[in-house]
């Protein structure tokens, strides 16, 4: 039922739809640019002076006409660009300005721009510095890589399609190599949803390695994207630029192509699927907003004098694309009944603003409940609130519904500490041949099978759930140190999250199960029911010889 309200993070105040993000040297894309960071001086006055004191011929030859330029170009884009950008190479803030310039022309959209930066030798390229004009992440204010929220950013990003152990051995043959060659690329286009997962995926297929991206959206709907990428063994960028522009012709025009025009003829489908939920406005109370999210606010509310919830889709974001997703939702939502899923009361799709109706569920979410109101659970109560989600995740895969996005966000605390699944708007009606290929959820959560596009099932839910397992466990953010595609890009080289020696042996070997990296490892929601209610049995009876103790909800002492 949290539309898209992610990790207990705010709403972006930028006017993209597009959270960014990139690999080992994240960029945010969001809020206008411009101000001071941390105190330090701005920013912008330090490229302007820097591109005077180097003669930048067109600084010294009208410098205030330049510097109105030059302030509009950081308008346009996000705080998180200033704060990415490398001072001393002041001069690429011009090109991206090029770039951008010349995205407004129609004839020339999509933009690729290449340059050799140097060679790596196991260090930091040595001929032309690092990333090519943006700070490494080792050199960036960690208090920044995640400013904004991450709900666009499984519609927007992913890693190089169907990149898989092979892939990586070859990527870390090359990085063992005396020496690699490493390139700037520069991309620029029309903002859109799954831009970036296209884009990824052409680098991959031409046989590019990412090693650092920023990526920006402007104001005014463009984006610029720069990735850092090893894997063209010559210095010249002819013919990389080619390679590209080929690729990005043989993908029909993927990356300039703003419009898909089948949504509309999934819109209809939807439509006649849920005629029958729709239901009186009138009888439907309104109260205070509870939260907000990228496309949407959910408010509490009152229906036939029951406490409801109630999501609004913004008109403002009201498109095929996002109406293909909240239909999606209605229908799900009223085709499940299930003590552990949030229950569905009706929805509104024929006036202009949208909604949804569920019911309220006092506690919030699980996310909030965890990692901002400071709750450590006693092992009993971490046992029954994991036994009710896996009961709800295994009634939904055997009506052959993925959710697709399961994490603590969208879990939701009822009362007598009742969790309940939500926010459907992400999730799938299995096919029969059983497996899919479209990626979606969030990158902290999400199964490496799904991070890679390979064909995934029921078993990416249950990687999600081993990672929720491990958040009840230890009452901490899932890879807290790393940003969410960081993250991504470690689970897809196998790296998991240390399990506490505390964390009892039995649901240690269960998460570890759950997570592997091999689907087929992992468990059935049946079997981990079955599992759960064991140990909690076993603890139960080894604590107190009682089966039925009170257990204890307690706050985290202050760190």
């Amino acid at each position: 039922m949290e539309d898209d309200i992610e990790e207990g993070v705010a709403e972006s105040s930028g006017p993209s739809p597009r959270a960014a993000a990139a690999a080992a040297g994240l960029g945010s894309g969001g809020g206008g640019g411009g101000g001071s960071v941390h105190g330090s001086p701005d920013i912008r006055n330090v490229i302007y002076e820097r591109l005077v004191a180097i003669r930048n011929e067109e600084a010294i030859s009208n410098p205030s006409s330049f510097r109105v330029e030059l302030d509009r170009h950081f308008l346009r884009l996000p705080e998180s660009y200033l704060i990415d950008l490398d001072v001393s190479k002041a001069e690429q803030v011009l090109l991206h300005r090029r770039i951008l310039a010349d995205c407004a022309d129609p004839e020339k959209r999509p933009i690729f721009h290449a340059r050799y930066i140097g060679v790596d030798s196991g260090s930091t390229p040595t001929e032309n510095g690092n990333g090519g004009g943006f700070l490494p992440i080792n050199l960036r204010d960690d208090e920044f890589t995640e400013s904004e929220p991450y709900e666009r950013m499984m519609e927007d990003l992913s890693l190089e399609r169907g990149k898989g152990v092979d892939d990586f051995e070859a990527s870390s043959a090359r990085r063992d190599s005396k020496f690699v060659r490493v390139h700037e690329i520069i991309f620029s286009s029309i903002d859109k949803p799954k831009l970036l997962s296209k884009l990824s995926a052409i680098l991959s297929d031409i046989g590019l390695n990412i090693r650092e991206a920023h990526v920006f959206s402007t104001s005014d709907g463009f984006c610029l994207d720069v990735f850092v990428v090893d894997g063209w063994d010559t210095e010249e960028t002819d013919g990389l630029l080619q390679k590209l522009i080929e690729a990005e012709a043989s993908s029909h025009g993927s990356l300039s192509n703003p419009t898909n025009l089948s949504q509309s003829e999934k819109v209809l489908e939807l439509q006649e699927k849920i005629g029958d939920s729709e239901f009186d406005r009138s009888l439907l109370q309104i109260g205070e907003k509870i939260a907000s999210g990228s496309s949407g606010d959910l408010y509490r509310g009152t229906y036939l004098g029951v406490d409801v919830a109630v999501k609004f889709l913004r008109s403002e974001h009201v498109n095929d694309s996002s109406k293909v997703e909240f239909l999606q939702e209605i229908m799900i939502l009223k085709s499940v009944d299930h003590e552990n899923v949030v229950q569905f009361y009706g929805a509104c799709t024929k006036h202009r603003k949208y909604l949804i109706v569920t019911e309220y569920m006092p506690g919030g979410n699980l996310y909030d409940f965890l990692h901002k109101q400071n709750n450590t659970l006693e092992l009993p109560v971490v046992l029954r609130i994991a036994i009710g989600i896996s009961k709800g995740m295994d009634y939904l895969h055997q009506n052959n519904i993925i959710h697709r996005d399961l994490k603590t966000a969208n879990l939701l605390i009822g009362s007598g500490q009742v969790v309940k699944i939500a926010d459907f708007g992400v999730s799938r009606l299995r096919s029969q041949g059983g497996e899919m290929t479209a990626e979606t959820g969030t990158y902290r959560w999400m199964a490496p099978e799904v991070i890679n596009h390979k064909p995934y099932d029921h078993k990416a839910d249950v990687f999600s759930f081993a990672i929720v397992l491990w958040e009840l466990v230890t009452t901490k953010i899932p890879y807290e140190n790393l940003t969410p595609l960081q993250a991504a890009l470690g689970v897809r080289q196998g790296m998991r999250m240390e399990i506490p020696p505390k964390v009892h042996p039995r649901l240690s070997k269960l998460i570890e199960r759950c997570w592997d990296e091999n689907p087929h490892v992992r468990p059935l929601f049946s079997e981990i029911t079955v599992e759960l209610e064991d140990i909690l049995r076993h603890v139960l009876v080894s604590k107190t010889g009682s089966r039925h103790p009170k257990a204890k909800i307690q706050k985290k002492s202050a760190r």
